[in-house]
């Protein structure tokens, strides 16, 4: 592994980390440990990685972790708590600098205005899903594009067509209330055997095992936005509560090359309790 593969490895172990532990007030040194990088280093490597300082992608993840919770009944205090703000105070700041308005306004506007045509999901249980992922950030139609290319290349490098199982594409921002540049998009492939090795920007994760609704969305990958509008419907109509961890969207044209956009098949699973 050379010494760039080592340091984009380490980072995006820190990028999970902070992803799965944002509501906790996370230090310097702990962040550093997972790394494995003194505090001399630390700031220069993540920001050339990520193209951002670490306390901004903290503060950008506890806010987009905000956006679903308004989907349902609970309290402006409590989403904010869970959110690792001590004080309404400071996430209504936080909130209205990075949304332009206030928690109160957006929950307003998250909860008005259903949509006419209501999905109906499947309830499913599953086991974790180990994957190798490509991360790109940007609007989505680029962000997505760019890193199935990556993924493609690294498939075809390494000479893994045969072995790829199933495609699921994680989106990890909303676009309506998160600027273009900064929409974070993972390209991940489940493989038939034991998971291949991770090079370069090509990483390991797990999508989490447990209970998801499941929703099919039927033609272009473009229209999905409005599949995921009606989704956010069904939680609100239903009062759903929701685990924390992402939507996941599964292809089922495992290669959609020739396929007309009429005949495409995606699969959205959102995690509930």
């Amino acid at each position: 592994m050379t010494t760039k593969e080592s340091y984009i490895r380490s980072v995006y172990e820190v990028v999970f980390y902070i992803e799965d532990n944002y509501a906790d007030n996370l230090t310097l040194d702990e962040l550093c440990a997972v790394a494995g990088f003194s505090k001399y280093h630390f700031h220069r490597i993540f920001k050339s990685v990520m193209n951002e300082n670490v306390g901004d992608y903290i503060r950008k993840v506890r806010l987009q972790s905000t956006i679903s919770k308004f989907k349902t009944d609970k309290k402006i205090t409590q989403i904010a708590m869970e959110s690792g703000y001590e004080t309404n105070a400071s996430f209504s700041k936080a909130f209205k600098k990075r949304f332009e308005m206030t928690p109160k306004e957006f929950s307003k506007k998250q909860k008005i205005g259903k949509g006419d045509k209501m999905l109906e999901p499947k309830i499913v249980e599953i086991e974790p899903i180990e994957l190798l992922f490509v991360r790109k950030t940007g609007d989505y139609m680029l962000s997505a594009d760019a890193a199935w290319k990556s993924m493609v290349e690294y498939i075809m490098q390494n000479d893994l067509r045969g072995k790829v199982a199933v495609r699921y594409g994680i989106s990890h921002d909303n676009p309506y209330v998160i600027e273009a540049e900064n929409l974070r998009y993972d390209a991940c492939v489940e493989f038939h055997d034991d998971l291949p090795q991770s090079k370069g920007e090509v990483q390991k994760k797990v999508i989490a095992g447990g209970k998801y609704a499941v929703f099919m969305h039927e033609g272009a990958y473009e229209l999905l936005g409005e599949t995921f509008k009606n989704v956010g419907d069904w939680i609100v109509s239903n009062g759903i509560t929701l685990r924390d961890e992402p939507q996941v969207q599964k292809y089922l044209n495992l290669d959609p090359t020739g396929i007309e956009e009429k005949d495409l098949r995606t699969e959205i699973y959102v995690p509930i309790q």
